[in-house]
C-alpha cells in the first residue's frame, strides 16, 4: 500500500531530526460496531465557545467521555447548543459545519474524528487523545489544566494536590509570545526572574528552583555547562510548577519548589503548523510543527519540530541566534505497551554577549545613569550553548489500573564563551574612565544520565479504592569548567578605559590554561506514596523518599602545577518524609495541608573556593482550592513557612573565585513565611486568565532580610477574551506584572541602589484570517519602563527589555 503525502511529508521531517529513515508499520484492525439503544435525553445548555471548550462542557453536562485529538479542534469555535437533547443531537449540532463527526464507543464514551476518517473505505479503530485526561494543555484553549503529577507522581486534579500548583499551558504560551522558559517564568505568579547577564535564576518564596523533564528530575544545569532560562518553549507541551519543596520526587529538591518541562507528543492526527515572524531590533522567527500516524493503523506515531529565532538586542552590540530541533516517536507495540524514544538539539550563539554586569556607581559614589543600549563586556564577546538530548520511555498497562512507566535520557551540554567583560568590583572613574577589564575563556562541558522507573496503580482496603506509588531514580553528572588567559598570569585583568570598551582590541588566543574545575554528582533514590481515601470527603497522601548523594571534584590550578581534591557532600539513605491532606468542603472548594523536609546539598562555594554543607529544613502549607465550572477554572489560596539551614547568600565582599563566580556564605537559619492567591482558566466562555498575588518575607535568625534584591509583593496577570459573534475571529488580551521595591547596597560601600514597585504592561491581539491562516501581534513593556531585571548579581545591574513588538503569521497544515 503506497503511503500517503502526509505520511511522507512527516516521515521525511522525522528523519531530518533523527538521521535516519522510517519504514511505515502496516496492520489491519477490526471494525468497531457501534452500540444501537434507546439513548436518554439531557438538559443541555451550552454556549458559543471555541470547539474544545464546548466539547468539555457537553462532557460536563452528560458525564460522558468525550475523546478528541487537542490538534484536531484547535481554532474550531463550537455554536450555542441547548434543549432537551440525546447525546448524540448535542454532539451533531456542535460539530454542525465542522467537518468533524461523533464516533460513538459504547453508551457513555464518544470519540471525534475527521468525517473523512470515520466515513473512509477501511475502518479503523479509533486512537484517540483526550486533549486534558493527562494534563495535555494543546488543543485545549485554556489557561489551565485538569492534572498535574509533578508533585506526587498521581495525575490528581490541581484541587487534589496539597500543594500550590501553577500550569502555564500551550494557549498561554502561544497568546502572549512566551518562546523561552524566562518568559515563561515571568508570567508565572509566585515566581521571580533574576537575570545576571546571559543567565538567569528563577526563585520562588525566596528560595532556588530545581527542574524536571517529563517529570524526571535532572541535574543537567547544575553547572554553567547548561542553562535553563535558555530553554526554547517551542517543544514543550506545558510548563508545571510547584512552588514549596518537592521533596517527595525531587528529594533533593530545593524548598522554594520544581520546574516541570512536559515535551510536546505525537498526535494521533495528521496536524501541524507553520509559523513566521518579524520583530523588534531586526529579530525574525521561523518554525515548523508536524505531527501524526506514520501507518495507517495508526500504532506508530511521531511529532517534528525545527525552530530559528534570531536577530539584534537593544544592547550595542549584542545578536543571538537561537536552532531548535526535535523529534519524536510513539510505537504501540501491544494494545497495553507504548514505546517512545526522541532526540533534542538546542543552539543558542549570543555575539556581544555580557559576563557580569553593568556599574552602579563611580568610584566617587555618583550613580553611573547609563544608556539601556550601554554593553559592559567587549563586542568580539561571545557566548554559545549547546544542549543534545537522547530520551526513551517505555508505558506498560499492567491490567487492573496498574502501569509500569521506564523513562531514561542522556543529555550532553556544553558550553564555549570568551570575553572582555568590565569588572563591577573594581572602581570606576567617572571622569577619567579608568577601569578594569577581564579577559578570559570559559569554556564548560558537561554530561547527565538519568533514569527513573514507577510502579503506579489503585487497591482497595477497607472497602475503600486508594492508589499507589513506588518508584527509583538515578542521575549521575559530571562536568569540566576551564579557565584559559591571554597571558601567563593567575588572572588576566588589564587597564581599560571605561568609555572605550566597545573598541577593545579582540583577544582571539587564550594559549595559557590557568584553571580547571571538574567534577561527578550522583544521585540514587527510591520512592513510595500512597493516597488513601479515609472517607468520602477526605483524602490523605504519605510518602518517603531514601536519597543517596555523593559529590566530588576536582581543582587543577596550571598555573601554580597544583591539583586539590575538593570536599563534597557524601550522603546516604537520607529520608525525606511528605505528607498531605485534602478535605472537600463541597463539589468545588476543598481544604488542605502538606509538609515535606528538606534536603539539598549545596553546590555553591563559600570565600575559600569550599563547598557549602547541604540545606536541611522543613516546609509547611496549609490553604483552600476551588475547581469552578466543570474544571475550567481553578482558584486558591495558600499560607506556607520554610524552616532551614546552610542557606547559601552572594558574598559579594569576597571577591570573585578562580573560576571568576562569585562566592557564597552559608546562613545559619533562614525562615520564609507568606500568602498566594491564584486563578487559572476560564472565567466566562471565550475568556482565559492567570492571576495570581504572592508576599513572602526571607529572613534570618536574627531577623534580617535575606536577598533584598528579591521583591516580597507580585501580582501576575494574563488574559486573554474571543470575541463573540460576528467578530469571533479576533482575540484580544495581555499581561500585568508588578513586583514590590527591591535594593542592593555596593559591595565597597559606595551607596544603594533602590528600584520602586514596578508595574509592566504588555498587550496581544490574533485575527484568524481564515481557517488555516492567522496573524498576531504581541507588545512587551507597552510604556517603555526603564528597569532592572537583574539587580547586584554581581555587583552591578541588568536592565530589562524596552518596548518591542513582534508580529507573527500561522498557517495551519
Amino acid at each position: 500500500m503506497r503511503s500517503s503525502p502526509r505520511y511522507r511529508f512527516l516521515s521525511a521531517a522525522l528523519a531530518a531530526a533523527f538521521g535516519t529513515t522510517f519504514v511505515s508499520w502496516s496492520s489491519l484492525a477490526s471494525a468497531q460496531a457501534s452500540e444501537q439503544a434507546t439513548a436518554p435525553t439531557f438538559d443541555i445548555s451550552v454556549p458559543a465557545q471555541p470547539l474544545a471548550a464546548a466539547l468539555n462542557e457537553l462532557s460536563r453536562q452528560t458525564g460522558a467521555q468525550v475523546f478528541a485529538a487537542g490538534d484536531m479542534v484547535t481554532g474550531i469555535s463550537a455554536p450555542a447548543v441547548s434543549g432537551r437533547l440525546t447525546l448524540q443531537q448535542a454532539l451533531d449540532r456542535l460539530l454542525a459545519s465542522s467537518g468533524l463527526v461523533a464516533v460513538r464507543n459504547g453508551s457513555s464514551q464518544v470519540t471525534i474524528q475527521r468525517a473523512s476518517t470515520a466515513t473512509g473505505g477501511t475502518s479503523l479503530p479509533p486512537v484517540t487523545v483526550q486533549a486534558t485526561a493527562d494534563g495535555t494543555t494543546e488543543g485545549t484553549g485554556s489557561y489551565t489544566a485538569r492534572s498535574a503529577s509533578t508533585a506526587t507522581r498521581m495525575d490528581l486534579s490541581l484541587r487534589e494536590t496539597p500543594q500550590a500548583v501553577t500550569v502555564i499551558g500551550r494557549q498561554q504560551m502561544e497568546d502572549q509570545n512566551l518562546v523561552t522558559l524566562d518568559d515563561v517564568m515571568r508570567q508565572t505568579p509566585g515566581i521571580v526572574s533574576d537575570r545576571l547577564d546571559e543567565r538567569v535564576n528563577f526563585t520562588s518564596r525566596g528560595f532556588a528552583l530545581g527542574t524536571m523533564i517529563d517529570g524526571v528530575p535532572t541535574l543537567s544545569f547544575n553547572s554553567v555547562a547548561g542553562e535553563a532560562s535558555m530553554l526554547s518553549t517551542a517543544i514543550y507541551d506545558r510548563v508545571e510548577i510547584i512552588r514549596g519543596s518537592a521533596g517527595l520526587l525531587n528529594g533533593t529538591g530545593s524548598p522554594g519548589g520544581v520546574v516541570n518541562l512536559v515535551r510536546k507528543r505525537p498526535t494521533s492526527e495528521f496536524s501541524g503548523h507553520v509559523t513566521g515572524g518579524i520583530g523588534s531590533w531586526n529579530r525574525y522567527n521561523a518554525e515548523v510543527d508536524v505531527g501524526g500516524p506514520l501507518n495507517a493503523a495508526g500504532t506508530l506515531r511521531g511529532r517534528f519540530v525545527a525552530s530559528r529565532t534570531a536577530g539584534n538586542s537593544f544592547i550595542e552590540s549584542k545578536k543571538t541566534a537561537e536552532d531548535v530541533l526535535y523529534g519524536i516517536l510513539e510505537a504501540d507495540l501491544s494494545p497495553t505497551t507504548t514505546l517512545s524514544v526522541g532526540i533534542e538539539h538546542q543552539k543558542t550563539a549570543t555575539d556581544g554577549a555580557n559576563y557580569g554586569q553593568a556599574p552602579l556607581f563611580f568610584s566617587d559614589g555618583t550613580r553611573t545613569n547609563l544608556p539601556r543600549s550601554f554593553n559592559s563586556s567587549a563586542p568580539w564577546s561571545y557566548w554559545n550553548m549547546y544542549s543534545d538530548k537522547l530520551f526513551a520511555s517505555l508505558d506498560q498497562q499492567l491490567g487492573s489500573g496498574w502501569r509500569l512507566k521506564l523513562d531514561g535520557s542522556y543529555t550532553k551540554s556544553k558550553r564555549k564563551r570568551a570575553s572582555g567583560d568590565l569588572n563591577t568590583f573594581y572602581p570606576v572613574d567617572g571622569v577619567t574612565g579608568d577601569s578594569t577589564i577581564d579577559i578570559r575563556d570559559n569554556p564548560a562541558r558537561a554530561n547527565n544520565t538519568s533514569f527513573d522507573a514507577y510502579l503506579r496503580g489503585p487497591f482497595e482496603a477497607f472497602g475503600r479504592k486508594h492508589e499507589a506509588v513506588v518508584g527509583m531514580s538515578y542521575n549521575d553528572y559530571d562536568y569540566s569548567i576551564d579557565t584559559n588567559l591571554a597571558a601567563a598570569t593567575a588572572l588576566d585583568t588589564r587597564p581599560l578605559n571605561f568609555y572605550t570598551l566597545q573598541s577593545f582590541p579582540a583577544v582571539t588566543s587564550f594559549p595559557y590554561k590557568s584553571y580547571t574545575l571538574s567534577g561527578q554528582v550522583t544521585q540514587k533514590a527510591i520512592y513510595a506514596s500512597t493516597r488513601l481515601r479515609i472517607a468520602d470527603p477526605l483524602s490523605v497522601i504519605v510518602g518517603a523518599r531514601g536519597t543517596w548523594y555523593k559529590d566530588n571534584s576536582l581543582n587543577r590550578n596550571q598555573v601554580a602545577g597544583t591539583l586539590t581534591r575538593k570536599p563534597g557532600s557524601h550522603e546516604s539513605g537520607v529520608v525525606t518524609p511528605y505528607a498531605g491532606i485534602v478535605f472537600d468542603l463541597s463539589k468545588e472548594f476543598s481544604l488542605y495541608g502538606s509538609y515535606t523536609d528538606i534536603f539539598l546539598p549545596n553546590t555553591e562555594r563559600d570565600s575559600s573556593n569550599s563547598l557549602i554543607a547541604p540545606q536541611r529544613g522543613k516546609n509547611y502549607e496549609i490553604g483552600i482550592k476551588g475547581e469552578h465550572f466543570g474544571g475550567k477554572l481553578n482558584t486558591s489560596f495558600a499560607v506556607f513557612r520554610t524552616k532551614q539551614t546552610n542557606v547559601p547568600v552572594e558574598d559579594t565582599r569576597a571577591g570573585l573565585l578562580p573560576d571568576g563566580s562569585t562566592p557564597y556564605r552559608a546562613v545559619p537559619g533562614a525562615r520564609s513565611k507568606g500568602f498566594e492567591l491564584t486563578a487559572s482558566g476560564e472565567l466566562a466562555p471565550g475568556w482565559q486568565v492567570l492571576a495570581g498575588y504572592t508576599y513572602h518575607a526571607k529572613r534570618d535568625n536574627d531577623g534580617v532580610l535575606l536577598d533584598p534584591t528579591i521583591p516580597n509583593r507580585l501580582f501576575r496577570v494574563s488574559t486573554s477574551y474571543r470575541l463573540p459573534g460576528d467578530w469571533s475571529k479576533l482575540t484580544i488580551g495581555g499581561n500585568l506584572s508588578y513586583q514590590s521595591s527591591i535594593y542592593y547596597d555596593e559591595a565597597s560601600g559606595l551607596g544603594r541602589a533602590t528600584q520602586g514597585g514596578l508595574t509592566l504592561i504588555g498587550l496581544m491581539a490574533r485575527y484568524e484570517i481564515n481557517p488555516k491562516l492567522s496573524a498576531s501581534l504581541n507588545i512587551e513593556n507597552l510604556t517603555d519602563k526603564r528597569y532592572y531585571s537583574g539587580l547586584g548579581g554581581y555587583n552591578g545591574y541588568t536592565y530589562g527589555r524596552p518596548r518591542n513588538v513582534w508580529l507573527k503569521l500561522t498557517y495551519k497544515l
